[in-house]
């Protein structure tokens, strides 16, 4: 796919939650919605269970667990597929990314997928709006 072009304006909203949280669900608007529940949860190990996403540690483990690189892929060719079917009066694309805390396999996988985007060109804005809640138990 083509660079897309960088016009300084938002492109890309991709917002984080933890499925968990009350009222998470209602969070979920238009665009296109990713559920983590299926991947490792760095949540079991003792080590990084208040920890988050944004930690190399953490966002190691979410990273070299099984499966998490074809999801990274999905997000991002699938971001990009909507982006490009966009008009001009519809230029936001927004992307919901859920596991069930909302502080570890989430937040990473977000980060990298605008990683992606960004090198694509696209001016991307990630919000994690459960990062900073209490740890689910």
């Amino acid at each position: 796919m083509e660079p897309t072009e960088n016009t300084g304006f938002v492109q890309v909203v991709i917002q984080t939650i933890g499925t968990l949280h009350p009222g998470a669900i209602n969070l979920v608007g238009d665009g296109l919605y990713y559920d983590l529940s299926k991947l490792r949860n760095p949540h079991h190990d003792p080590a990084m269970r208040y920890r988050t996403g944004l930690d190399r540690e953490v966002y190691r483990h979410v990273v070299d667990t099984p499966g998490a690189n074809t999801v990274i892929s999905r997000i991002v060719d699938e971001t990009q597929a909507l982006m490009a079917q966009r008009t001009k009066n519809l230029k936001l694309t927004r992307v919901t990314i859920a596991c069930r805390g909302g502080r570890h396999r989430s937040v990473a996988i977000a980060e990298i997928a605008a990683e992606y985007l960004r090198a694509e060109g696209a001016c991307v804005e990630v919000d994690h709006r459960h990062i900073a809640l209490p740890v689910v138990q």
